[in-house]
């Protein structure tokens, strides 16, 4: 799906986990969150996200056992995190106007949430191919195919 927003409210940027999705829906890695409002999505901010999306090589990673913010909340560590960092401030820079101001890669704590009624085998093996743009809802706005070879 590649079509311009005619949404309102915010939008995100994550890696989905078609791995577990079959336990724990809509599963995904949150690389920025928020991103851009649903109006401000245009075919240049679309364009801009392909380019971008489309020079980075599928690569596997790690599910690590499960971690806790200070809120409490549950979440799944990638491992290596340093990828989903480095993926996260390029799109800060890309945006900068968007995502505030800049912060050092080691404060970026890339995770896929995980609700208590869930239960996932850690550590578990899995595979990037691709990152979202999700509106309300979780409704997906565009697919970012990630490119086939290194550059």
């Amino acid at each position: 799906m590649c079509a311009v927003s005619e949404g309102t409210g915010s939008t995100r940027l994550v890696v989905p986990v078609a791995e577990i999705v079959a336990r724990v829906p809509g599963a995904h890695i949150t690389l920025v969150d928020p991103f851009l409002e649903a109006e401000d999505i245009g075919e240049g901010v679309i364009a801009e996200l392909r380019e971008l999306f489309a020079d980075l090589v599928p690569f596997a990673y790690v599910l690590g056992e499960p971690a806790r913010f200070p809120s409490g909340a549950e979440y799944l560590p990638p491992q290596p995190v340093t990828v989903f960092r480095r993926i996260t401030h390029s799109l800060r820079r890309a945006f900068p106007e968007v995502i505030g101001p800049s912060t050092s890669l080691d404060t970026v704590v890339p995770h896929l949430p995980l609700p208590a009624e869930y239960d996932v085998p850690t550590p578990l093996e899995v595979h990037a191919r691709e990152a979202l743009l999700l509106g309300d809802g979780g409704v997906t706005i565009a697919t970012f195919r990630f490119g086939t070879t290194a550059a």
